[in-house]
């Protein structure tokens, strides 16, 4: 095949690579590596394709062959190292960045990804030492510079991160993501530039929805932050709106499996509940977004006792793994879980978490939506501790709204999901608190917010901790915290945030008016 032919061929596939269409090009390539084996470029391309279309296996095995055929090739040992991080085979995954660094010492890819794999572990001493590595080869890289803007607002170094995000935009004004970030960390006032700023993006550049969604959030916050609640129910509503455009919206699989739940544990009793454990313990922190999970992690975290993990996607994704089918909870594949198999699981989930501290007995988990496997936590980990955060719910319908999330929250940018989703929440969480009555502690967000000292000691007596001073101070620690709340866990208890609600009674009425009746 001509050379020329070939080149063309490659970049062909490239650009569909980088345009996204993943199993096209996986394809096409595959075809073509039949008239050019071994063709390490299309190999790594296609390892690639298959790691993002979640195909772990086969891009493990696709660069691992690459790297037999080429033993220094540094693309292949970064690319293994990104399938090891998507597996939390973190050690892996740390290995094949530094085999990629110790061939080429410059390759800021490698290095920028060792940062996101200390990220990810809440090392944030090496992470901030490996994006300021990869700075030096490179100042104007946008992602690097964004990244540790993350990691310093995770840290609450608000000044540092602003300072990150404000050369992102610098270098790229139509990245909407350093506005929205900037936002979350600021108190604006009516003369604030970054208003501005944000409006005539809107007006001038070409921004895709993703890009404008980012600015209507923005804006929506920064209007309130002066109370001009009409502006920011304006801004808020487009942001809304326009999300519901891009995502998948259909939750009755979901509903279904709260339902599935429900018949399954009505039956079900848990041997050993009540067992005291010399394991490791967790102290799971559920409810709804937004209903204060953060501010409670905040403060059991603050114990000396007690590592925080922040918001951990591990529990969810065991329980989509062992026990769905068809997108759906199977009862039958949990009525046929074995002791054995509940240990192994378990061991899977406790090796997890000591790799963010091997010392610690004690860690919280703070995934709100883990409400939903409550049952199933507590047979895996019968001596874990449950914390049910709640809040008034129109506050908390109302703090959902205003803030643009993941996919596992696609309920939130609709009036009418909004409340049909927390009518789920509520029936599954009245169940398991009939189910488990004495393992679920209820944290109420006003209660605490109005005797913090006495809910606080409350709190920590059902953990098993004594009461520490350095809990009621809990603002002021330099623990992480990855989720939107990052700035307000990061102040002393207010009572602003209590029936905020009224500040919008007339924009959500319809919504207000149905919790009534829950």
């Amino acid at each position: 095949m001509d050379k020329e032919i070939i080149k063309n061929k490659l970049q062909a596939l490239l650009n569909h690579y980088n345009a996204g269409n993943f199993q096209y090009t996986a394809r096409e390539s595959e075809i073509l590596l039949k008239k050019l084996p071994n063709n390490i470029f299309l190999m790594n391309l296609i390892g690639s394709c298959h790691q993002n279309l979640g195909n772990l296996k086969m891009a493990e095995d696709a660069f691992v062959y690459i790297i037999n055929l080429d033993n220094k090739n540094i693309a292949a040992y970064n690319n293994l190292g990104n399938v090891f991080k998507t597996q939390k085979k973190f050690e892996d995954a740390k290995e094949n960045y530094l085999k990629a660094i110790k061939i080429k010492p410059d390759f800021i890819n490698a290095i920028s990804n060792l940062g996101n794999l200390y990220f990810e572990l809440n090392d944030f001493k090496n992470a901030i030492e490996n994006y300021l590595k990869a700075l030096k080869i490179d100042d104007q890289n946008a992602l690097t510079h964004y990244n540790l803007g993350l990691v310093y607002q995770s840290i609450g170094e608000f000044e540092k991160s602003k300072r990150q995000f404000q050369k992102v935009l610098e270098i790229n004004p139509a990245n909407t993501n350093a506005d929205k970030m900037i936002s979350r960390s600021t108190k604006y006032t009516k003369d604030n530039t970054h208003i501005k700023s944000m409006k005539e993006k809107l007006d001038n550049l070409d921004l895709n929805d993703a890009q404008k969604i980012n600015l209507f959030f923005s804006l929506s916050k920064a209007y309130e932050d002066f109370k001009d609640y009409e502006n920011s129910f304006k801004f808020l509503k487009l942001g809304n709106d326009t999300k519901k455009k891009l995502i998948k919206r259909d939750f009755k699989n979901e509903y279904k499996s709260f339902r599935n739940l429900k018949t399954f544990f009505d039956k079900y009793e848990i041997k050993h509940l009540n067992e005291v454990s010399k394991d490791k313990k967790i102290i799971f922190i559920v409810g709804l977004p937004r209903s204060g999970t953060s501010l409670i992690e905040q403060i059991i975290s603050t114990h000396s006792q007690v590592y925080g993990c922040g918001e951990l996607d591990y529990i969810n994704n065991i329980v989509r793994k062992y026990f769905y089918s068809n997108g759906v909870l199977d009862n039958t594949k949990l009525g046929n879980l074995e002791n054995n198999r509940i240990n192994e699981i378990k061991n899977e989930y406790v090796e997890f978490i000591e790799k963010f501290d091997k010392n610690s007995l004690i860690f919280t988990d703070k995934a709100p939506l883990n409400f939903a496997w409550i049952g199933i936590i507590k047979i895996l980990i019968p001596n874990s501790k449950i914390i049910h955060c709640s809040r008034n719910p129109k506050d908390n319908v109302l703090s959902l709204y205003k803030n643009d999330f993941d996919d596992r929250l696609n309920f939130a940018y609709d009036f009418d999901d909004l409340f049909e989703f927390y009518k789920e929440y509520f029936e599954l969480m009245k169940f398991w608190k009939t189910k488990f009555s004495n393992q679920i502690y209820e944290a109420d967000y006003e209660k605490i917010i109005v005797n913090q000292e006495n809910e606080i000691k409350k709190l920590l007596n059902f953990c098993d901790l004594n009461f520490e001073r350095e809990c009621l101070n809990f603002y002021k620690t330099k623990r992480p915290i990855k989720t939107v709340s990052s700035a307000q866990a990061r102040q002393p208890i207010y009572k602003s945030s209590m029936s905020s609600y009224q500040n919008y009674q007339k924009y959500m009425k319809e919504i207000f008016d149905k919790l009534d009746q829950v």
